[in-house]
């Protein structure tokens, strides 16, 4: 992506209209190619939880209709009802997704905890759009209905913005209560002199609209009445006395389009009216209005992708006169998915196999959850990945029950859609700056993996400048380390190549050409990643849109929450009076062994292939690494194997190589002697070790050790710390196969299993995978949200029962 800080004007119209028509055009396609906006979709394990539980959680990020390749980094705070970050999790972006888990503290008390989600370059733009969602708790404090004192509320929403005198006007309203929740209201508009106009009710989730033309000089209020009969009385918006009104409608392949304006501006008889979507510009036009006060026109829409197109009219200055936003459904988002239960027993500690299917080839990107069913209550009307990535990412406020609307294809499901988007409004540009060709000003370009950067102080440039370079040593939380080799700049400012780990680092660090004592030099380093605040301004209403509990569900989670702490207790317990006890373990295979000796952080396990050239009597027989490689790998082609640069390729991309777990290329692997290789990984796309994600898969090659180092300080060099990501937590899933010695305590895990990336294409399209019952339960819900390489979505939820 290329950023700009300026526009390039076009004067090659003469005409004044033409020229402005030009720009808007050519800015819009500046916002789409320089700034585009990310959204992101999480899902949770589940939907409720007890203090002391585990979030877990997985974030897509998208892009218009594409997997997003502008962040690299995922950023995800839980904060409480202060506005206080209590926990943040950083994450490195792998496939456009990103997965990280916090902890519900165990005094926690209170009903809700607030989570939120995004990248620093979303922080660039209206950060109404992050992803925001409260996460409900169950403790003592939560009840089973909504506070008794709810208030409700009625807003208008005239389509395209304004009441117009004199001109017919189509005016949404929604109701809700002080929670956010839709209610139910009827009444009727009168007018100042107390004559009844129309009458109203609401038609779906609060929602409705009605049609009546506003008199020039006259005000309206709203006589009207909720579930409480309380006569309730609301003023509706001043009409102007000039102006447009638009209104529009979705129809098969079309959005129609009707505009009229009101006598005596000269300014409206000529407008002008764009559609666009993603910031990109679908549509224009110039109406002559100044024979006619009405036009109308059709916006063919079949071609284009499923989503939130906004309609911007303009008068013959450019200045905005309405905006309205519809939904274009062509039912283009989605790819299949099957989940498959192959084995189920749901007994006491019960084995259960399922299978995950995909019949394209595309790679796909998955996350899945299995939970209780009767602890973790979801439904179609929840929020989903359709529902986050097509309507509520483009939408600003509450949207209730955002998955009923993708639900059905019926029309009365289209309508219903249709009184979302009159009562809720987009606007991401600000059109004084389009006319202007200004861009947005970006604090925060688009980032990468870690930095690892910063400056050498402690002695003078002349120095610096004999030393060619500075050497660095890291050493990882396992005891694993890297070199890296880096310039020195000006300044004594330094930069490494983006990496990934975790946790922290020790940073061992010494002059390439040492011309001064190495406790003279001092190193400042830092990891480039958002520090964040200690604090977020919340809405004056933390708790809005949140359903009450069911009252079965709260009691079975209070049930299972007081079990576990009974159940912490007694393993306690019983961990003191196991400290006698000799566990023998499983002896090694040869390739773990082979994993712990060689491998560290991202390049551990993995899926993919292993080879133990200590093992494989025919490696020193091979004239190359990759003459060994031909054949070995399904899918990796290799051409020119006896070359120093050979060609490399997997499922349309390069996979990336590695030696000893740094970055090289292919004529530095082909130098190397067979009888110097141990080992060789080469891990299927993508490979989350490698800048950019990996989409090619990746190569690493390990030489031969002497023996391991016990050595956990390099003696006479400074070190100082960095921080890595955060630490990633394994989701723990007993294996009842084998005999554990806290097996007798009771089993009570509300999330049996999950995974959150399970990747597919057309080598490997499907998965199989096995999970044991707890103690309790008899129904469990499974989960299955992702997204493929064409940008294309899918959900899935079934049942084991």
């Amino acid at each position: 992506m290329r950023i700009v800080s300026g526009f390039f004007f076009l004067f090659l119209l003469t005409c004044f209209n033409q020229r402005a028509f030009a720009q808007v055009d050519s800015m819009m396609n500046v916002y789409h190619e320089n700034f585009p906006q990310e959204k992101i979709q999480v899902h949770f394990d589940k939907n409720y939880y007890n203090p002391g539980e585990t979030i877990w959680f997985k974030g897509y990020i998208l892009s218009g209709i594409s997997l997003s390749g502008i962040s690299k980094n995922f950023y995800a705070e839980l904060i409480n009802e202060k506005g206080s970050v209590i926990q943040r999790v950083v994450s490195p972006v792998v496939g456009s997704s990103a997965a990280g888990s916090f902890t519900i503290p165990a005094n926690f008390s209170n009903q809700f905890l607030h989570f939120r989600a995004f990248t620093t370059w979303m922080l660039n733009f209206d950060t109404s759009f992050l992803f925001e969602k409260n996460i409900r708790v169950i403790t003592a404090a939560t009840t089973t209905a909504a506070p008794a004192n709810n208030v409700t509320s009625l807003q208008f929403f005239p389509e395209g913005g304004d009441m117009i005198s004199d001109l017919e006007t189509v005016l949404a309203f929604k109701a809700n209560d002080n929670f956010g929740l839709p209610v139910k209201v009827k009444g009727y508009v009168k007018d100042a002199a107390g004559k009844k106009v129309i009458d109203f009710t609401t038609r779906h989730d609060g929602l409705g609209s009605l049609v009546f033309t506003p008199a020039k000089g006259e005000t309206y209020s709203a006589v009207w009445k909720d579930s409480t009969n309380k006569e309730i009385t609301t003023r509706l918006p001043a009409a102007k006395p000039t102006g447009m009104v638009m209104t529009a409608k979705t129809s098969t392949g079309a959005v129609t389009f009707i505009v009229k304006r009101s006598d005596g501006d000269d300014a409206l008889k000529q407008v002008y009216l764009i559609a666009h979507m993603d910031q990109q510009l679908v549509y224009k036009a110039r109406i002559n209005l100044s024979q006619n006060f009405l036009s109308s026109g059709r916006i063919p829409v079949d071609q284009l992708p499923s989503g939130v197109l906004q309609l911007t009219l303009f008068n013959s200055k450019w200045q905005p006169l309405a905006e309205r936003v519809v939904f274009v459904n062509n039912n283009d988002y989605m790819f299949d998915a099957y989940v498959r239960t192959l084995d189920k027993k749901l007994t006491r500690r019960g084995k259960n196999v399922i299978e995950l299917e995909i019949p394209d080839t595309s790679l796909s990107n998955f996350s899945l959850s299995i939970t209780d069913a009767n602890i973790n209550s979801t439904r179609e009307t929840d929020e989903n990945i359709y529902s986050r990535i097509l309507l509520t990412g483009d939408l600003r406020g509450y949207v209730h029950n955002p998955g009923y609307y993708f639900a059905s294809f019926a029309d009365s499901v289209a309508q219903q859609l249709d009184l979302v988007m009159l009562t809720h409004g987009w606007r991401r540009f600000n059109w004084d700056d389009i006319a202007q060709g200004k861009s947005p000003a970006i604090k925060w370009a688009p980032d990468n993996y870690l930095a690892l950067k910063g400056t050498v102080v402690g002695t003078g440039n002349s120095k610096l400048t004999n030393a060619s370079q500075l050497n660095l040593i890291l050493q990882f939380k396992d005891s694993s380390t890297q070199f890296v080799a880096v310039p020195i700049a000006a300044g004594g400012k330094f930069a490494a190549e983006p990496m990934v780990f975790y946790d922290t680092a020790k940073v061992f660090y010494q002059l390439n050409k040492d011309k001064v004592q190495p406790d003279r030099i001092i190193l400042t380093v830092d990891n480039g990643l958002w520090k964040g605040y200690n604090t977020v301004q919340l809405a004056a209403n933390v708790n809005e849109g949140e359903s009450p509990v069911e009252n079965t569900l709260l009691l079975n989670n209070r049930k299972v929450f007081e079990a576990t702490v009974r159940m912490e207790s007694d393993k306690t317990k019983k961990a003191r009076m196991l400290q006698e006890v000799v566990v023998r373990a499983k002896i090694k295979s040869a390739t773990s062994k082979m994993e712990d000796t060689y491998t560290s952080g991202l390049f551990k396990g993995g899926d993919g292939y292993n080879f133990d050239l200590t093992s494989d009597p025919l490696a020193n027989a091979s004239m190359s690494i990759f003459n060994y490689l031909q054949g070995k790998v399904p899918g990796l082609q290799i051409s020119n194997a006896m070359s120093a640069t050979p060609g490399l390729s997997w499922r349309g991309g390069t996979p990336d190589l590695f030696l000893n777990e740094m970055r090289t290329d292919a004529s530095a692997i082909s130098s190397i002697s067979m009888a110097d290789i141990a080992y060789i990984k080469v891990f299927r796309p993508p490979f989350m070790g490698s800048i950019g994600g990996g989409s090619g898969g990746a190569i690493a090659i390990y030489t031969k050790k002497g023996g391991v180092s016990t050595n956990n300080d390099f003696v006479g060099l400074n070190k100082v710390s960095v921080n890595g990501y955060t630490p990633i937590r394994e989701f723990y899933s007993p294996n009842y196969a084998q005999t554990n010695a806290l097996d007798d305590l009771d089993d009570l895990r509300t999330t049996l299993l999950w995974e959150p990336f399970i990747f597919l294409d057309k080598d490997k399209r499907k998965v199989t995978l096995s999970f044991y019952n707890n103690d309790i339960s008899k129904k469990l819900r499974v989960v299955v949200e992702g997204v493929n390489d064409n940008g294309k979505l899918t959900h899935v939820e079934s049942m084991i029962e």
